[in-house]
């Protein structure tokens, strides 16, 4: 235990010097003590915010501002930032996220439709667009039926700390192949928490002394508890988003 905030570690060297010297480890700030981290961590958890997957917690957020219907087809996103999969020099943020589409109980039983194909539209923090477009979603094509609900997780990375997605889904009706229509995904947000440079790059380069971090008031001077977390290396590498 070290008195600052809870972090986690990003890799900025070998991890034998990060064993030997914790100096040279950059941190992402998750909280702004154990408690904090942990209180909000159990209350995401009880009140269903972190989905229980195979037995497995996920640190999925979903933005309930994040969600489009379109006719009978529901949209919505959840996100979340992966902290062991990521590094602050060089910048690479790795970034997961959960899909959820359904079709509404109500939806007639002739408006089944199957998806095609998914276009996205993924702009990183300085304005630079990348455009994806492949058949299927993670090598499947569901078939929605009324109350059909298809759920998949999938990433993408950005070598600026925050970005955002959004794009659209094609689908055919199961009665003709010849009906195509196109559902919006809504624009997600996707950003990394502050972060802070190691001790050994802080003072080589002052610059990056507490890169992305925010500001701290008065309130923050007083003694934290700090929480280091190992975590597996080589970064995250993510194939193109689906």
């Amino acid at each position: 235990l070290f008195p600052s905030d809870t972090q986690w570690a990003a890799p900025s060297g070998s991890w034998d010097q990060m064993a030997c010297d914790p100096s040279v480890v950059d941190m992402f700030i998750t909280g702004a003590s154990f408690t904090e981290w942990f209180t909000s961590y159990v209350h995401s958890v009880v009140s269903g915010g972190f989905p229980i997957i195979r037995e497995q917690i996920f640190r999925y957020v979903h933005d309930k501002t994040c969600v489009t219907r379109t006719g009978d087809i529901i949209i919505s996103v959840s996100t979340s930032f992966l902290p062991e999969l990521s590094s602050v020099h060089p910048p690479h943020y790795f970034f997961s996220y959960r899909i959820r589409i359904e079709m509404a109980k109500e939806a007639m039983p002739e408006n089944a439709c199957q998806l095609d194909s998914r276009y996205w539209k993924i702009t990183n923090a300085n304005g630079n667009v990348e455009e994806v477009q492949g058949p299927g979603v993670v090598g499947e094509f569901p078939v929605m039926r009324p109350g059909n609900v298809h759920e998949y997780t999938s990433c993408t990375t950005f070598t600026t700390p925050s970005g955002y997605m959004e794009g659209y889904y094609t689908f055919h009706r199961l009665s003709s192949k010849k009906d195509i229509f196109s559902v919006p995904i809504p624009r997600f947000h996707m950003r990394c928490p502050p972060s802070r440079g190691s001790a050994a790059r802080q003072e080589n380069d002052p610059n990056v002394t507490k890169q992305n971090e925010e500001p701290r008031g008065d309130g923050d001077s007083h003694r934290r508890t700090t929480m280091f977390v190992n975590v597996p290396g080589p970064m995250g590498r993510c194939l193109p988003p689906t």
